[in-house]
């Protein structure tokens, strides 16, 4: 997911893997240059679709859309749109609700630079799922890398906003 920088721990991830199947997909959360600029080294080595949300202009092998879900061993990963970092983006649930893969959309006690509305509407999206689902952001800028979005739910001004006019006021802290 989001290969970028350097992509050699992905790598070895996957030369590790004691004779299962490759992954099959390069999934990404959006199409910023930081979340895609290792593409072409991992397919070198990993050769699979790359694969991005159907509202994105980037180009792939697969687009994907809204509550589209992908087969992932004896589960599969649901994609949700969840545009407002960009219009493009979107977050990875697995089905057996242990992780939730959120880009540059849910930072753990932020969010990504945003365009207000959409955010707001991803961020009320994210509410409704799960709290034992571990969220997994695309850059580590939290106390931690990793956290319950039940926790999140808790203490990320952005994900607890009630109501739009007082998400618009938290994003004046966004730095």
């Amino acid at each position: 997911m989001d290969p970028c920088g350097d992509v050699s721990a992905i790598r070895r991830a996957v030369e590790s893997l004691p004779r299962a199947p490759l992954p099959r997909y390069i999934l990404l959360t959006h199409s910023h240059r930081d979340h895609v600029s290792g593409i072409d080294e991992v397919r070198s080595f990993f050769p699979a679709p790359v694969c991005i949300s159907a509202a994105s202009g980037f180009p792939c092998e697969r687009k994907l859309n809204d509550g589209e879900h992908l087969p992932l061993g004896t589960g599969f990963v649901e994609c949700l749109a969840t545009p407002g970092h960009t219009p493009d983006s979107m977050c990875f649930r697995t089905s057996d609700n242990s992780a939730l893969f959120t880009g540059d959309t849910l930072f753990i006690g932020d969010c990504g630079f945003c365009d207000a509305e959409p955010m707001f509407r991803s961020m009320r999206r994210l509410r409704a799922l799960p709290d034992s689902l571990t969220v997994c952001p695309g850059h580590d800028y939290g106390e931690r890398p990793n956290d319950t979005l039940g926790h999140q739910k808790l203490v990320n001004p952005y994900l607890n906003a009630p109501g739009l006019n007082e998400f618009r006021e938290r994003l004046k802290d966004l730095t």
